[in-house]
């Protein structure tokens, strides 16, 4: 088969899982790239047959210029939604037989999904356009009356973009049973779930001393949990070794270097709000650290309680216990390692899930030409 793949994801987790996909694919079918950036990036060249780049620029926004963000929320979709129609006929010009499309880093449901007239798939990575959404990000009763009722209506404007968007898919998949349980109820579309895999070969234990306590990668915003793995520093009766790697400071995109991190790492701490699913647990369970994350959301579906890592409820105290007891208990860290790297070989290898994934596609195809 000719597959096309669309997206315009930022760097991270789930432009890596498409990157992943893509390779699998590769070896029986062409797989090749339409993607949409501010820059072309040559990193992505191994994984796809070919790459057609289409650059976009948003303009940058810090939250001060009304002028800028009026032209953000107007304008600038409008020129999204022109430069999906060309590549939707580029597409269409260039005769595949699939496309899958990705969700995106400046709307949720792309708008190429309108203008596509042969079978395609919509991948949503999470609905992670959660600003919308999400009661997480709810808006700020501190505004001023113009601006809260400008961001009612902007957030209004967009779940009703998103919805005219997602009229003519075929099918949505998402990583994760959290996330298709979400997606269902928002948007009422039939959706089937592929998970996410691991790259076993790259993420592996090495034989290096582990030097790292406790290892955290996520950001400052409270949505990525940093402030309760600081709470819980406070109350623990250790005083780890602490090593955080936070997407405001650094970011690691080089997977050798980060499997060494999580090999020097005792423990990997896993503290996302609602995590649809995640690579970091997998990645740090491949590559032998012991993983403790909170019990809700994606991380239930990757760790099994007590044998591959720990779930703990969102209490700082809770977490501060269980990672003493970790740090004194090496046995029980050695299991867990163990135990974690032989599951994560068995079920959440990346052949095994581009397998699934081409599943999808062919009863898609057949069930549109049936």
């Amino acid at each position: 088969m000719r597959i096309a793949f669309f997206h315009e994801l930022p760097l991270g987790g789930a432009r890596r899982s498409m990157q992943e996909y893509a390779k699998e694919l590769k070896k029986s079918h062409q797989i090749d790239l339409f993607l949409v950036d501010d820059r072309e990036e040559t990193l992505e060249n191994k994984f796809y047959s070919n790459i057609f780049f289409y650059k976009f620029v948003p303009k940058d926004w810090q939250g001060k210029n009304w002028k800028t963000r009026l032209y953000k929320d107007t304008i600038e979709l409008l020129r999204l939604y022109r430069l999906h129609r060309k590549i939707a006929q580029d597409i269409e010009n260039k005769g595949y037989d699939f496309v899958l499309v990705s969700a995106s880093k400046y709307i949720e449901a792309p708008f190429i999904m309108r203008f596509l007239k042969i079978p395609f798939l919509f991948f949503c990575h999470d609905p992670s356009y959660r600003i919308i959404y999400d009661p997480i990000f709810s808006i700020s009763k501190k505004l001023d009356l113009l601006r809260y009722n400008y961001e009612k209506l902007n957030r209004f404007t967009r779940k009703v973009i998103d919805r005219e968007n997602l009229k003519k898919v075929n099918l949505c998949v998402l990583p994760s049973n959290y996330i298709a349980n979400i997606f269902t109820k928002i948007y009422k579309k039939k959706c089937a779930v592929v998970y996410y895999g691991v790259d076993v070969f790259t993420f592996k234990p090495l034989d290096i001393r582990k030097d790292i306590d406790i290892f955290y990668i996520g950001s400052y915003h409270p949505v990525d949990g940093y402030d309760l793995l600081k709470n819980a520093l406070s109350l623990m009766k250790i005083k780890p070794k602490i090593r955080k790697v936070m997407i405001e400071d650094e970011w690691i995109s080089d997977d050798r270097q980060l499997n060494k991190l999580y090999n020097r790492s005792k423990i990997v701490v896993c503290l996302a709000k609602k995590e649809g699913l995640g690579a970091i647990p997998l990645e740090a369970m491949a590559s032998g650290a012991a993983v403790v994350a909170v019990d809700e959301a994606g991380y239930k579906e990757t760790i099994i309680n007590g044998r591959t890592g720990y779930l703990i409820s969102r209490d700082p105290g809770k977490l501060a216990e269980k990672l003493d007891w970790l740090l004194l208990h090496e046995e029980e860290r050695l299991k867990l390692s163990k135990n974690a790297r032989e599951n994560v070989i068995k079920n959440w290898q990346w052949k095994k899930r581009a397998k699934e994934l081409e599943g999808v596609i062919l009863t898609c195809l057949n069930k549109t030409y049936a």
